[in-house]
């Protein structure tokens, strides 16, 4: 069977580190969701959403302005990936926020990226 890979958008960027790929997933409940006195919990949940932290190490800065593109700035972009939950490759529409990508070499033309990295999360529930 072919290799999957993630897309941004219509962009398929370079392969994410081994350990570059994780999911998150955050329940929200409703206010009036706590413990009681004795220390139990009533927990009343509204929904989750899903997150993944992308990671790229060493990598072009020619290839960061590529994901950027497709990420940075828009309120939303369509994210290609392995969903765990549903356990199948499948397109969800995502957001992102606090991108970090401190640069290590600034050599005209070969300017590369220590790491880039951040998180996407759904826009819509799982």
């Amino acid at each position: 069977m072919a290799q999957q890979h993630l897309m941004l958008g219509t962009y398929q960027p370079p392969d994410v580190d081994e350990d570059g790929y994780q999911v998150q997933f955050a329940t929200t409940s409703t206010a009036s969701s706590g413990r009681t006195q004795r220390g139990n919990m009533i927990n009343t949940t509204m929904f989750t959403v899903e997150a993944y932290s992308l990671k790229w190490t060493n990598i072009s800065a020619v290839a960061v302005k590529k994901i950027l593109e497709q990420v940075m700035g828009k309120n939303s972009f369509s994210f290609y990936h392995f969903n765990v939950y549903s356990c199948q490759w499948e397109e969800g529409e995502f957001y992102v926020a606090n991108i970090n990508s401190p640069f290590y070499s600034l050599e005209d033309g070969e300017e590369r990226v220590e790491e880039l990295s951040f998180q996407v999360t759904g826009i819509n529930p799982v």
